[in-house]
């Protein structure tokens, strides 16, 4: 009874080292180089915050490309806050306007309270000039000197009227100075307010674009979760989509090659049958010693194991969902 017990543990040894042997010598290539199996990983879509769902763009079955529109989310609170902000730069830059209009007008209205007395004070200066003109030409044969001509009483009043005017347009020029300095102050300040309302308003406009929902990566969508009008949760599911290509390869590794393959590395994983379709990919990380898949397995009553290998591949690739693939 115990030599039949013994042989039976030895027929279990034998039997998993003829397994071994047999998925030892199934892997083509280089000691290097393993085969695997191309998969899709279907990814879901959540809203990252509570929003309603105000449409949906698609339907299950509908392929979709990478940057579609899927699914349009609004949050009340969010349009309320956009709202205010709006009409409030809308007054703002209506305040803006109105002050330069304001300045505007002040000016005129020193310029024209002004304008009076300098036109009277010019026409005094002209009246005086002309009297001198016609004093000269009257006295053209008496000799007087530059000096009785300069400090003539005539004269004399036409330079008090000269620096009247002089100081009149000086206290016009200080009052329109003090008005452009005033408004260009008020301007700036509400220019600045407006700016930082800007940016709020630009902020919340990106938060709520960033509500609607695109395609990461193309692909056919498999399920759709919500309604249009339905109030959804944080994080909740609102749709499922399955890529065009596989995005993950798993293969299957004997022996020691666990070595050959540490995560980071970048292999070339290339089409079995198509070598020359290759991509560039990135071992990601380790599974369990597990039974190959059936289009791995040779044809023999023995089964072949590996330990399973995950490499992440770009989308843009063209594979198909389960095609065999071989890894260097």
């Amino acid at each position: 009874m115990k030599l039949k017990s013994n042989w039976f543990y030895v027929l279990i040894i034998m039997m998993f080292g003829i397994m071994l042997y047999i998925s030892a010598i199934y892997f083509k290539g280089s000691g290097e180089s393993s085969i695997g199996i191309a998969q899709t990983s279907e990814y879901k879509i959540n809203s990252e915050k509570a929003a309603q769902v105000k449409a949906i763009h698609v339907i299950p079955g509908m392929e979709v490309k990478a940057g579609q529109l899927l699914v349009e989310l609004t949050s009340e609170s969010l349009e309320m806050d956009i709202l205010k902000l709006s009409n409030r730069i809308a007054v703002s830059k209506s305040e803006l306007i109105e002050k330069s209009k304001l300045a505007e007008s002040e000016i005129a209205y020193i310029k024209a309270q002004n304008q009076l007395v300098l036109e009277e004070l010019e026409s005094k200066i002209q009246e005086l000039e002309s009297e001198i003109q016609l004093n000269g030409a009257l006295t053209k044969s008496l000799t007087i000197t530059n000096s009785e001509v300069m400090n003539s009483p005539t004269v004399l009043k036409i330079n008090s009227l000269n620096e009247q005017k002089k100081m009149h347009l000086d206290a016009m020029n200080i009052k329109i100075s003090n008005v452009n300095q005033e408004s260009k102050a008020e301007q700036q300040t509400l220019k600045s307010q407006i700016e930082l309302l800007m940016l709020e308003l630009s902020l919340l406009e990106t938060e709520q674009k960033n509500l609607n929902k695109y395609a990461i990566a193309s692909g056919v969508v498999n399920k759709v979760y919500v309604k249009p009008g339905e109030q959804v949760d944080s994080f909740t599911p609102l749709l499922e989509i399955n890529p065009l290509h596989p995005t993950i390869v798993v293969a299957y590794l004997v022996g020691k090659k666990t070595v050959d393959f540490p995560v980071g590395k970048l292999v070339t994983v290339s089409s079995y049958d198509q070598r020359r379709n290759t991509v560039e990919g990135k071992v990601i990380g380790y599974g369990s010693v597990s039974e190959l898949p059936e289009i791995l397995q040779k044809s023999t009553a023995t089964k072949a194991f590996g330990q399973e290998l995950f490499i992440e591949i770009p989308d843009e690739n063209t594979y198909f969902n389960g095609e065999k693939i071989l890894i260097r």
